[in-house]
């Protein structure tokens, strides 16, 4: 399926969303990736393909991808992608992934690692805009300098009274001191874990410490960051 890039955002100085409209309609389901096909001169080893969260929500149409650049030592592909220009057209296919709701009577504690935002943008929106409420808190750790989507977080909170967002900006990181005074109710919660693979298996074992059974544990991680 082609998709074309309509607009490139700037989200920070790192970070950047791409919006591409489908040639044809498309169906996800709100937390799951879609694959990108780049084809671009001297592809590294992990060739002209990535898959990326869908930053935004099926009723949104349009497919929204974000992500962070080492401008310095970044892939092949990143660059390609950061090279595109609003008019170009690239492959998409295969969106899938089982980092969704399933349980809309559940509480959820979401945990976002940087980039790892993303899943629950696309996620918070759609409930939204079925007119689903749920009982969500949201704890959101990141550098100062790169959190995004904090104007629709923020709009959420103060119009809709959820998800409760928790800003853990570093140094500070998460860990079960936090889980436990932000979230006293977190044993009766499903835990959602977003961001870097080193962080997901961090917070797995912070998890693991306060007798969080792996079946209240969902997990999406990002390859390539450090």
């Amino acid at each position: 399926m082609k998709v074309t890039l309509i607009n490139k955002i700037q989200e920070t100085k790192v970070i950047y969303s791409f919006v591409f409209e489908p040639e044809n309609p498309v169906t996800w389901t709100a937390g799951q990736h879609i694959f990108l096909k780049i084809p671009h001169q001297k592809p590294d080893d992990r060739g002209e393909i990535r898959h990326f969260t869908i930053s935004s929500a099926p009723f949104e149409k349009n497919i929204l991808v974000t992500s962070k650049f080492d401008f310095e030592k970044g892939s092949s592909f990143k660059k390609a992608l950061l090279q595109l220009n609003a008019g170009s057209s690239i492959e998409a296919f295969n969106s899938r992934g089982n980092f969704i709701i399933k349980d809309l009577k559940a509480k959820y504690i979401f945990i976002a690692g940087g980039i790892g935002i993303t899943p629950y943008r696309s996620i918070l929106m759609d409930l939204i805009n079925k007119n689903r409420s749920l009982d969500i808190i949201l704890l959101y750790c990141c550098k100062a300098g790169e959190i995004i989507f904090k104007d629709i977080l923020d709009e959420m909170e103060n119009k809709y009274k959820w998800p409760v967002v928790h800003y853990i900006i570093e140094p500070q990181l998460i860990n079960g001191e936090i889980i436990k005074n932000k979230v006293p109710d977190f044993l009766e919660r499903i835990f959602y874990i977003s961001g870097p693979l080193i962080m997901v298996k961090i917070v797995e074992g912070i998890l693991s410490k306060l007798n969080i059974g792996k079946s209240s544990i969902a997990k999406d991680y990002f390859p390539g960051y450090e």
